[in-house]
């Protein structure tokens, strides 16, 4: 005993191991999971009818089996205000809610009516929602959304957050976190950008294009839809996987559309939803995205056919100035694009064989630099409308003419109104990439 007590009184760090292991391993062992008192929760949405708030949960279950798959279930909940619709969320649970771990945020274009900012904040506050979460809009109840994605993993091996997440690399160019929708909102100029996905009822399904192709940059808005939308299967259907994932949509299936759409914000609220070309038109000015193509119409070749061209953005070049002239404030922005002609549609004319069409000719130029500068026309008439900079122009002048700039800024009737007060100049060179 002597010497397990000399043991001890020189290794005192053995002691205290032997102190924990004894106190503490029985409690840890026999302790019931955590699972069983809170929910993992993977994902919200909020909703607003009428008076009455409803929040739900798309809620992680582990289930212990021979693959170890998860079981995901939509839990919700209504009240007259946030903090009662998520008390009732919780008692219909029957656990307690934590939201650190859920990645995506839905809310109903409803709830973007009104500043959408103090019921983020209180669910920020209370119940711990991260603002890395991907914060998504839909047209539909995000709870039906929910209910969609619940099933969306099983049959197309896609996750939601991983679909917004292809958006904001590919498409926004930008994040659409709940951090970045922040940050936009406590801006000088309180907008911002976010996420959008349509949901589209049974019912309605079977006359969806089940197209995943990119879109074509021209037409009308409901031609772009059925050309760029991703159709995703948002229920049970009979067939293989792979089928499934062909078709992207089975006919008489609720799905989700992943049109590439955004949704333009002010203050918190909606004000725009922003199509594929108007996306196109503000990435124009960012060099970390090349638009995918550009397809121009009615195109004369050298045998005196009219065609239609389509090409590929191979590299692009963005350099961006301003200037103060007569203290009118001027956003240059120079643009230099590489193309490559890449599909040419021949409406079933025979066109000569030796016709490579690889270079730009005259013609060609000035209908691609027509047609970008037309859209980015309507794109920047969408901003000024509702105010809402959202192509850093108010940041660019604010670094390279801040004293001109304050000056003008300062005298302004609206101060929220100063891109209806700017001259913006785009400058287009196109050369031939391979």
């Amino acid at each position: 005993m002597q010497k397990l007590f000399n043991f001890f009184k020189k290794n005192p760090f053995i002691l205290i191991l032997a102190l924990i292991l004894v106190f503490f391993t029985p409690q840890s062992l026999f302790a019931p999971g955590e699972n069983r008192e809170r929910a993992i929760v993977i994902a919200i949405g909020l909703d607003k009818n009428e008076d009455e708030y409803e929040i739900s949960f798309l809620t992680f279950i582990p289930t212990p089996n021979q693959e170890f798959k998860q079981t995901n279930s939509v839990v919700s909940g209504i009240g007259s205000s946030i903090s009662e619709a998520l008390l009732n969320a919780q008692l219909t649970l029957g656990k307690d809610i934590g939201l650190s771990h859920a990645k995506t945020t839905i809310v109903s274009e409803k709830m973007l009516e009104n500043d959408i900012s103090p019921s983020l904040d209180y669910l920020s506050r209370v119940v711990s929602l991260p603002e890395n979460t991907v914060f998504v809009c839909t047209n539909s109840s995000a709870k039906d959304l929910l209910k969609a994605t619940s099933s969306l993993e099983e049959n197309l091996g896609l996750k939601l957050d991983q679909l917004i997440s292809y958006n904001a690399n590919e498409v926004y160019v930008s994040d659409t976190s709940l951090e970045a929708f922040y940050q936009g909102y406590y801006s000088e100029e309180r907008a911002s950008i976010i996420g959008y996905l349509e949901y589209v009822e049974e019912e309605n399904s079977q006359s969806q294009s089940a197209s995943g192709g990119a879109s074509d940059v021209e037409g009308d808005s409901a031609n772009q839809k059925d050309k760029a939308s991703q159709s995703l299967s948002s229920s049970q259907t009979e067939g293989t996987q792979g089928e499934e994932k062909e078709r992207g949509s089975i006919n008489g299936q609720s799905q989700i559309l992943n049109n590439g759409e955004a949704v333009l914000l002010k203050k918190g609220k909606k004000v725009a939803i922003l199509n594929i070309d108007n996306l196109n038109s503000i990435n124009l000015l960012n060099n970390k995205k090349s638009l995918d193509c550009i397809k121009i119409n009615q195109v004369k070749t050298e045998d005196d056919k009219t065609v239609d061209m389509v090409f590929e953005v191979k590299n692009k070049y963005v350099n961006i100035a301003t200037k103060i002239q007569n203290k009118i404030p001027i956003f240059i922005a120079d643009v230099n694009l590489g193309l490559k002609l890449t599909e040419i549609d021949t409406k079933g004319q025979e066109v000569k064989s030796n016709t490579q069409f690889t270079e730009i000719n005259q013609e060609i130029a000035s209908k691609i630099e027509s047609k970008i500068k037309i859209e980015f026309s309507q794109m920047l008439q969408i901003l000024r409308e509702n105010k809402a900079d959202v192509i850093n122009v108010y940041d660019t002048f604010f670094k390279q003419n801040r004293k001109q700039f304050l000056d003008f800024y300062n005298n302004l009737d609206d101060k929220e109104d100063y891109l209806n007060s700017i001259i913006f100049m785009l400058n287009v060179r196109l050369q031939p990439d391979g």
